[in-house]
């Protein structure tokens, strides 16, 4: 028979295990789930405006997604940034260029400002979007459907600085793939650095970065680790993904998306040794110890074909994609107007 100091001992044990556990649990229901209630259902009617934004947004991408461009790939890289200028300066945008040295070859990030007409400088939200692909593909979802968003959102919210209470910089980023991500030479990381060597107040960063692919099967989405007990077993949603250190900002954009858009919405805020947490142009903007996001349709953990040659434009719902931007614009103006 166990002595009864024995047993006191598994019985603190067991209560010190139990609370672990439940505080684990507490901390995992704190970091995933969001304000708001997700869509359910089927989707409304696309609306005219719907429709033609989703047919601008394939032809962005038909266009950034012709073959494989990176610096390796060094004349198809200023194709697409070319593409980026002229797509930005017909609409009346300064593009300012930020050059720098990789491997040799001059590359640049392309920047443009909506200011605040208020607030001009004072405040900064950060919309932001890598136009190289990974090596051996043309990068239709990864990239090039956060490019076209980006590009889309940028002609939408040309009038956002009459209200905005800060200014918006829509940035298009060269080298986030391999093999610069993770290093200075990314060009998020240059960008990072130079707004805080300038002081800059960067209340938001949003990434976008693999968003068109969808999938309404049972199975389709898969998770690191234990996340897939918190989350929806169908490809169909966006999702918005951060560090702990942005959870205020993941809750908001979350509650703001779910309230503006009739389209499923998920969240999380982790830690960033989840595998994916901080996997694109957020992660410098994370180092800095700005509040930063990103949104994306998962990438590896749905996309079949990421990183491959047949990232292609086929494979992209251009009318899921439009509602997202749909949505990602009420959102951007609502954190400018209430920052």
């Amino acid at each position: 028979m166990p002595k009864f100091a024995d047993l006191v001992s598994l019985l603190r044990f067991s209560v010190v295990l139990l609370v672990v556990l439940g505080l684990a649990l507490v901390a995992m229901l704190v970091l995933t789930q969001m304000p708001g209630h997700s869509h359910i259902g089927p989707l409304p009617t696309m609306s005219m405006d719907e429709l033609a934004l989703s047919a601008r947004l394939r032809e962005h991408v038909r266009n950034l997604a012709k073959a494989e461009h990176n610096v390796q790939k060094y004349a198809e890289l200023e194709a697409a940034a070319k593409y980026i200028e002229g797509t930005l300066a017909a609409e009346d945008y300064f593009v300012s260029r930020q050059e720098y040295d990789a491997l040799g070859k001059k590359v640049r990030n392309l920047i443009i400002t909506v200011p605040s007409k208020t607030q001009a400088g004072k405040r900064v939200m950060v919309v932001g979007a890598h136009y190289d692909s990974a090596i051996g593909s043309p990068g239709a979802n990864d990239n090039a459907t956060g490019v076209a968003s980006v590009l889309e959102l940028a002609k939408r919210l040309k009038d956002a600085g009459a209200t905005a209470q800060s200014d918006i910089v829509f940035a298009l980023y060269t080298n986030e793939e391999e093999p610069f991500f993770g290093t200075n030479l990314m060009g998020s990381s240059v960008h990072a650095r130079s707004l805080k060597e300038k002081g800059t107040n960067v209340i938001a960063m949003f990434s976008l970065e693999t968003m068109g692919y969808y999938s309404d099967v049972k199975g389709s989405q898969k998770y690191p680790g234990p996340l897939k007990a918190f989350y929806p077993e169908q490809g169909n949603f966006i999702g918005f993904v951060g560090n702990v250190g942005s959870l205020g900002l993941v809750r908001k954009v979350t509650a703001s998306f779910r309230q503006h858009a009739a389209f499923p919405a998920e969240g999380i805020a982790g830690p960033r040794a989840i595998p994916g947490i901080d996997w694109s142009d957020h992660a410098p903007f994370m180092d800095q110890g700005y509040p930063s996001l990103m949104v994306t349709d998962t990438a590896p953990y749905r996309y079949p074909y990421y990183h491959s040659a047949q990232d292609t434009v086929d494979k992209i719902d251009f009318e899921k994609l439009a509602r997202v931007v749909v949505g990602l614009e009420a959102v951007v103006r609502d954190l400018a107007n209430n920052p």
